[in-house]
């Protein structure tokens, strides 16, 4: 589990936009894992904690009134799980009509989204991997999201 230590605090800290409070998000994940792993077994424990770190900053968020603390990235990106089988199917579907839109996308800019969101690489790597700089590879994410965003508004 703390293989994932790292990937979760890069995760939080672009939720929250401060790696010291995404080091206390992750370290209360791992507490709340240590508890439950004693009783349950956990099938994903990388999904798991990425969920139960998602779920602490929206009760964090909740309980400070603070929304505009969280980011835009891929919280709206994210498919949960752990649904009942008709929300399932719903999730099932929305995920297609998402995946139909993302390859629809230019070239440039669903590379760029699907390394930053599905996979999770840095703007950084991002740029490395596609020879660009990293301002390019805002550009591209940010056009991808925009274009998602005006898709699914209109179905």
């Amino acid at each position: 589990m703390l293989a994932y230590y790292k990937e979760l605090i890069y995760y939080v800290q672009r939720m929250v936009g401060d790696k010291d409070n995404a080091k206390d998000v992750v370290q209360e994940a791992y507490s709340r894992v240590i508890h439950v792993d004693n009783k349950t077994t956990i099938s994903n424990k990388r999904a798991y904690l990425y969920k139960m770190v998602r779920n602490i900053v929206i009760d964090d968020v909740r309980k400070n009134k603070n929304i505009a603390k969280i980011a835009y990235e891929e919280e709206q990106f994210v498919i949960p799980s752990n649904e009942q089988p008709d929300e399932l199917t719903v999730e099932i579907n929305t995920q297609k009509v998402l995946m139909s839109i993302v390859q629809n996308l230019p070239t440039r800019s669903k590379q760029a989204f699907i390394f930053h969101i599905l996979e999770g690489y840095s703007r950084k790597e991002i740029a490395l991997k596609m020879g660009i700089n990293i301002s390019t590879v805002d550009k591209h994410i940010t056009h991808a999201t925009l274009k998602i965003k005006k898709e699914l508004e209109e179905q």
